[in-house]
């Protein structure tokens, strides 16, 4: 599968996109997803900053921090289901378990680079936005990019077709981290 086959199925058909995960792992097409959805975020935090504090130099900063701070998500994404798996009797391999834990940024690709448009409209359209309109926008189109990508059913069909885990453990296994991951999002937000 080309990397824009695999892009295109993982958002329409998840189960055919995963199904050969654990006999081969695409770990280039997962590390170009995760590098694309880095720099995506980066972006839209390098335009929040630079917007809102008028410092490019911070926005700077903000862009590193944000790649940095995706990529070691992915790291942790992978640890946690990979043990997940292990604990739980499933057959995965590492390499396997980093596979789908990339391949699943591919929503959260699209729902930055929606995050980096509505970056761009609150600056131009809404400065000063006391509601925070914009931002409960935002969060809710995060939470959706994060249950459908990371940790949400694109992790599902991972740990079911590259961690062989029975589908009842790998829907409770990614439903738990999508809602603590959920909860921290909500959290760490201020548009509440």
């Amino acid at each position: 599968m080309t990397l824009a086959q695999r892009f295109t199925a993982l958002l329409i058909e998840p189960d055919y996109a995963t199904s050969d995960l654990y006999d081969s792992p695409p770990l280039a097409h997962s590390f170009i997803f995760v590098t694309a959805y880095a720099a995506l975020s980066g972006f839209q935090s390098l335009l929040a900053i630079a917007f809102a504090t008028g410092r490019v130099g911070l926005g700077l900063a903000a862009f590193i921090g944000s790649f940095m701070l995706i990529v070691l998500t992915w790291v942790i994404l992978v640890v946690i289901f990979h043990l997940a798996v292990e604990f739980l009797g499933g057959m995965g391999e590492l390499a396997n378990t980093a596979a789908f834990v990339g391949l699943a940024a591919v929503p959260n690709i699209l729902t930055t680079a929606v995050a980096v448009v509505l970056t761009l409209i609150e600056a131009v359209f809404l400065p000063g936005d006391a509601e925070r309109i914009m931002g409960k926008i935002g969060l809710a189109i995060s939470l959706i990019g994060m249950a459908w990508g990371w940790p949400g059913i694109l992790c599902y069909f991972g740990l079911k077709n590259a961690g062989r885990l029975h589908m009842v453990k790998a829907m409770l296994v990614a439903a738990v981290v999508f809602f603590a991951f959920a909860m921290m999002e909500i959290l760490n937000s201020n548009v509440l």
